[in-house]
């Protein structure tokens, strides 16, 4: 009876269209969906199945092809939770989608979002926030500035 009412009466969760429904292997089951809703700290997230997996060994990879659904947190709508910054994960879930890092200029929570990336279990992102960063071609400070100015006058 147990299996029946987590499976939504469906024997062992077939028929659910879960994209490789034959499969008996642990390693991917059928029952999560392809689109999977989640909430990350109060902020939505709606993605493919496929991007959160897209780091092998990584908590998400874990959570989303070593569990079955039921055995994962939940919110009042039925989204999957995961009580970690939401605003960060938006830089997380970009990652996911295609391997790299891609920061707005002047970004001041580079040291949060890598202890969010260690968190997620994401090594190659953990280096790359490590390492040290290029700003990007942006003003440059005030004073310098304003001393290539006067410079460029007196060298007339």
């Amino acid at each position: 009876m147990a299996l029946a009412d987590s499976t939504r009466g469906l024997p062992n969760g077939g028929g659910g269209g879960g994209g490789s429904g034959s499969s008996s292997s642990s390693a991917e089951p059928p029952l999560f969906p392809d689109i999977v809703e989640l909430n990350v700290g109060g902020q939505v997230y709606v993605t493919r199945r496929c991007t959160v997996v897209s780091v092998p060994d990584s908590l998400l990879w874990r959570m989303f092809t070593q569990q079955q659904p039921q055995e994962l947190a939940r919110d009042s709508k039925g989204r999957f939770f995961l009580d970690r910054d939401g605003f960060l994960f938006r830089y997380i879930l970009d990652y996911l989608r295609d391997l790299q890092l891609v920061l707005p200029d002047y970004f001041p929570e580079r040291s949060r979002l890598q202890r969010e990336a260690e968190y997620f279990e994401l090594p190659e992102l953990v280096r790359r926030l490590g390492a040290p960063h290029q700003p990007g071609p942006g003003p440059p400070p005030p004073h310098s500035r304003r001393g290539a100015a006067q410079g460029g006058l007196s060298g007339r």
